[in-house]
């Protein structure tokens, strides 16, 4: 904890930040107001844990049963979320240089603060809780940010989840590619990739719940027998699970009350890593690109395994799948024809 506050400020990203703040002359790396944005963001952080996040889970529990609180959801999964960005980007790795250093001052400002709010609108129910995010930061801004930058926060923070205005799962490429506030330009679909993916790997033991309904078995296992790493060097993703004794076995519903075996779930929800790496990936690449997800799977019962390790690599490479382009044909020789045809028609009648 620091002095004064209820929360801590240690991950790696938020002492870079500190970091760019304390130097001299740093006011000229930020949109010009008399504001010191690490005691900004210290205040924002304290702030939201006191009036949204220690509430969070508790708000989503007692919810409506369409939008339970699955996992937690309060200010340590916030701080997950911090940490994985900050590995994404080279921090706490080995490289002389990693993509941290890239960032301007100011878009780590703005990316720290769209992962403090990302979640904060669960506390009022899980659908649509990522379109809340503006809402929230100005109340805890308190009119400090100006309306510029209270957008392009709230718009990198909104993308970690929901829908776009065309109702596609597209909220990263509906953005901006950059924009800015005076003369600070912010890349704002780098930083919001760089959040939706850190969040859809900030799964650890510390995140289960403890629920009496059957849909939040399937996501709390899932959560007590995942291990995460993100090799930066060798830009790699690795998801490890150990599965322990009657897991193997076990038969339940996910969160939509599907019916399926626990080791189905898994498999979904590497499926769903995976396409969130590659969609990410789309707006990372050049800058802190990850090129595939390793997969292990070991089986144990009574501490011995019954079986041997599952191992594998999810990537795309190769040549890529037409199924989904082809789907959705954006050349349609029929609706050509037919609408030629209706213009050849017209004009040999006038």
């Amino acid at each position: 904890m620091s002095a004064g506050y209820d929360v801590g400020f240690s991950n790696p990203l938020e002492l870079m930040l500190k970091e760019s703040v304390e130097k001299e002359n740093s006011e000229n790396d930020f949109p010009a107001c008399k504001l010191n944005r690490w005691d900004f963001y210290k205040q924002t952080k304290a702030k939201l844990n006191e009036d949204f996040y220690q509430d969070i889970d508790g708000a989503l529990t007692a919810g409506d049963s369409e939008h339970p609180a699955f996992t937690r959801h309060g200010l340590s999964h916030v701080n997950d979320v911090i940490r994985r960005v900050g590995q994404l980007l080279g921090l706490g790795s080995q490289a002389s240089s990693p993509a941290a250093h890239n960032l301007s001052s100011y878009e780590s400002f703005v990316l720290l603060v769209a992962c403090l709010i990302h979640d904060a609108g669960n506390k009022f129910g899980r659908d649509g809780h990522a379109t809340k995010a503006k809402r929230i930061l100005r109340q805890i801004a308190n009119g400090v940010l100006n309306e510029k930058e209270l957008s392009i926060i709230s718009k990198v923070a909104q993308a970690h989840g929901g829908k776009a205005a065309d109702g596609s799962k597209d909220t990263i490429g509906a953005l901006p590619e950059k924009d800015g506030v005076e003369s600070c330009e912010v890349r704002l679909q780098l930083l919001a990739a760089l959040l939706r993916y850190g969040d859809e790997l900030a799964e650890n033991q510390g995140r289960a719940n403890t629920r009496g309904v059957a849909e939040s078995d399937f996501p709390n296992l899932f959560c007590k027998c995942i291990s995460v790493n993100v090799d930066y060097e060798n830009r790699r993703v690795s998801l490890d699970f150990a599965i322990n004794n009657g897991e193997s076995n076990q038969y339940g519903s996910n969160e939509q009350g599907e019916n399926m075996y626990f080791v189905d779930y898994i498999w979904n929800r590497v499926v769903k890593a995976e396409l969130e790496r590659r969609y990410c990936d789309q707006f990372l690449r050049g800058f802190s690109t990850y090129r595939e997800t390793r997969v292990t799977a070991d089986f144990c019962h009574d501490d011995r395994e019954w079986r041997e390790q599952i191992a594998f690599t999810l990537t795309d490479s190769g040549y890529p799948d037409d199924r989904d382009l082809r789907s959705k044909p954006k050349l349609d020789g029929k609706k050509i024809a037919d609408l030629y045809d209706d213009y050849t028609s017209r004009e040999r009648q006038s």
